[in-house]
């Protein structure tokens, strides 16, 4: 039975996105934005450093730069729905592994005595890659043209609900005298099994799939949509015209610098606050308030991305994010906390959805899986390097003012790329005009 766009009916495509913010949000707030709190818990039990346990999250960005190519293969093959579902399951084995962590050998204080934590973490973020942004984002860039950064920005609000909602509750949860960090992950564990309902019961790949179009325009727009859209050239760049495009490469380097800086905040963060005078319950809460502001602005992202270029304003949002980088290390009370929320939560909020968009506008929905995952190679191999550099700078250092400098200068730098990723022709079109 097919669902048909009508005058007073909300289009189909706004509840795929709030589905994604939802799955983004349970999938990745423990798994990212937690990541500090994971790190202190073991910190403190085993005596591990924290460059050795930041090596956890960047295995897991390495498995995730050579999986993503993968996911978007299967993506594109089998649809975004079947790779999610799958996502979710793998994320709570990891979870149960993460809550068997203990020293690999008890007389080796080598870097592989913390093994079972980098396995458990190596399965947590293939969860993550299989059941959240890729597959989410490919499947709102199929429900959306027009309005594709403000869906784009409402499904990457998870992030940041996940973070503020969640992470303060994990805080608490996983102190020794509550729940414990092992069955605060069994408890995660569970909760990840009851995604798959929710997108089994909600997701719809495309919206041909109940005889929509993107955006919801009614079939007598069929003609004109496609005609302005450019789908009469088969929908979009094939992944091999994309990676001959040089705004192919200037956004993956751009998207790179930013996700490296988020990367080194998921991190180290919260232990840099606790480092600086604040306790670690009041760090967690900076963190979910600096995401939760970083929402607000995701939606005011995708209103601007919509509306003005995109280039330019990517440019000016990671500059922002860097900012917020390099004030985080003057952080010694809840005033210069909020400070510091308030310029990066923006920063990274407003960033995220046209970054994303930017892709789906320039390339097109047919390769759009393959385009998603060849594209995260650079930025996961980026987000692995931030936090190992930052953790052994700690370790050196005893302090964090040299890491997230260093940190702030190269993400704006990086942002600078956007600025050169022109949107390029289309080869199809090329070949005519010639």
């Amino acid at each position: 039975m097919f669902l048909k766009s009508q005058p007073n009916k909300i289009f189909y495509g706004w509840w795929i996105a709030l589905t994604a913010l939802a799955v983004n949000a349970i999938l990745s707030g423990p798994t990212y934005g937690a990541t500090g709190l994971w790190i202190d818990s073991l910190e403190r039990d085993f005596g591990w450093a924290r460059g050795q346990l930041s090596w956890a999250f960047s295995l897991g960005q390495l498995e995730g730069s050579i999986a993503a190519p993968i996911v978007g293969y299967l993506i594109d093959r089998y649809g975004g729905k079947k790779i999610a579902i799958s996502g979710a399951f793998v994320g709570a084995l990891g979870y149960v592994l993460l809550s068997a962590t203990q020293p690999f050998s008890p007389t080796d204080t080598g870097w592989n005595d913390p093994l079972i934590f980098y396995l458990a973490y190596l399965v947590i973020m293939l969860g993550s890659t299989l059941g959240a942004w890729i597959p989410m984002t490919v499947i709102i860039n199929n429900w959306f043209d027009k309005k594709r950064s403000l869906a784009m920005s409402i499904g990457g609000l998870g992030f940041s609900v996940g973070t503020f909602a969640i992470v303060p509750l994990i805080a608490l949860l996983v102190l020794p005298e509550n729940l414990g960090w092992r069955l605060t992950a069994v408890l995660i564990a569970l909760i990840f099994l009851l995604v798959p309902i929710l997108i089994w019961k909600s997701v719809k790949n495309s919206p041909e799939d109940i005889g929509e179009i993107p955006d919801g325009l009614q079939n007598k727009k069929r003609q004109g949509y496609e005609l302005l859209s450019g789908e009469d050239n088969n929908e979009g760049f094939t992944i091999g015209e994309a990676i001959r495009e040089k705004s192919f490469w200037y956004i993956s380097i751009g998207h790179g610098a930013s996700a490296m800086l988020t990367s080194t905040m998921m991190v180290h963060l919260i232990l840099a606050f606790k480092n600086q005078g604040l306790t670690i319950e009041i760090a967690a809460l900076i963190w979910g308030i600096s995401m939760g502001i970083g929402g607000i602005s995701q939606l005011l992202g995708g209103i601007i991305g919509d509306k003005v270029t995109k280039r330019y304003a990517l440019f000016f949002f990671g500059c922002l994010q860097a900012i917020g980088v390099a004030l985080a290390v003057t952080v010694t009370s809840i005033w210069s906390a909020l400070i510091f929320a308030t310029i990066y939560g923006m920063g990274f909020g407003a960033r995220a959805p046209i970054t994303t968009a930017m892709r789906g506008e320039y390339f097109g929905r047919k390769s759009f899986g393959k385009i998603m995952g060849i594209s995260a190679i650079i930025m996961m191999i980026m987000t692995m390097i931030g936090p190992v550099i930052a953790g052994t700078l700690f370790d050196r250092q005893q302090d964090y003012t040299t890491a997230f400098v260093s940190m702030a200068i190269l993400g704006a730098f990086g942002s600078i790329a956007f600025l050169f990723a022109k949107k390029p022709i289309h080869p199809a079109q090329r070949s005519t005009n010639h």
